[in-house]
């Protein structure tokens, strides 16, 4: 074989860090016959489909976003993205021309369990795409109630659905990242959605666009997205694993990195595979960041791609 390219050994380093992004899955086989292709560009839904299916493709197609960093994405990752795509149309349909009130934020509550429950009877890894569920399965619902006028309205109307009541969710005690959000108190995914998403608008959102905006590839954009995520995040995951200093050292190193020019750069390649090395030797995983960019992606998928 020959030597790799600087750009093959930049998908390869991020297909590593990307390992550590989101928690461990639960090991299982897909039948072969399973292939799907890598999205390296933003995906199209067809305006021919209705409209709580077109945005259940996008919502999956921003929860296997992670997958294009790599050159040969994780079957199993990506079959228990795919599964999500009922509940999250299930969402969607729920949400038109419905108020946001206790009522649908209970019903949205029990479809998202029991996509969760779904992926794990299948064993594929459902806890690694909780944070997805929660957080692209607002904005879906967000989107579906304010007929996708806008990025922001879907995400005041996420965010509205988000503060009411939920009777039936789990106490926060009974979750990992709940308890670290309880632990250090800090806001967590809960609290992003509550506030209506600053973290996506403000910091990997403006992050993706710029850097493509740059020239950058897609792969490099969504890289720059989610390091501008690390950087500034109080990733509850980051928090269970590494504490207060595992999740300041991943910050610091994630900064390093943006202001080395990004994950596109020779330098910020370098501060990169420190960012890397650092988490491998402590065992650190940041599911929170990766949720994050997975409803950052859909949201850019849905009103920059159209």
């Amino acid at each position: 074989m020959g030597t790799p390219t600087s750009s093959a050994r930049s998908a390869v380093r991020g297909r590593s860090i990307m390992k550590r992004l989101r928690p461990d899955a639960a090991r299982g086989t897909v039948p072969t016959s399973h292939e799907r292709p890598v999205l390296h560009t933003v995906p199209h839904s067809s305006p021919d489909r209705p409209l709580p299916l077109r945005l259940a493709d996008l919502a999956v197609a921003a929860c296997t976003a992670q997958t294009v960093l790599a050159p040969k994405p994780d079957p199993l990752a990506l079959h228990a993205a795919e599964l999500l795509h009922a509940p999250f149309a299930s969402m969607a349909e729920a949400a038109m021309g419905r108020p946001l009130d206790r009522r649908l934020r209970e019903q949205l509550g029990r479809l998202g369990r029991a996509g969760e429950q779904r992926a794990l009877e299948a064993g594929t890894g459902a806890p690694g795409k909780r944070g997805a569920l929660w957080s692209v399965g607002l904005l879906v619902a967000g989107a579906a109630a304010t007929n996708c006028r806008s990025d922001v309205e879907t995400c005041e109307a996420a965010a509205t659905l988000a503060r009411l009541p939920d009777g039936g969710a789990p106490a926060a005690s009974r979750s990992p990242g709940g308890r670290a959000r309880q632990y250090y108190g800090v806001p967590g995914a809960v609290g992003q959605a509550r506030s209506g998403f600053p973290n996506v608008l403000g910091v990997a959102l403006p992050a993706l666009r710029q850097s493509r905006a740059a020239g950058a590839s897609e792969v490099t954009a969504r890289m720059d997205a989610l390091l501008a995520l690390l950087s500034t995040l109080d990733d509850t995951t980051l928090l269970q694993r590494g504490g207060s200093q595992g999740l300041l050292s991943v910050q610091m190193d994630a900064r390093d990195v943006l202001s080395s020019g990004g994950f596109g750069t020779a330098r910020g390649r370098k501060a990169f595979a420190r960012l890397d090395a650092r988490m491998t030797r402590n065992g650190l995983t940041a599911g929170g960041s990766a949720a994050l960019l997975s409803a950052a992606l859909f949201l850019d998928f849905l009103f920059e791609g159209r």
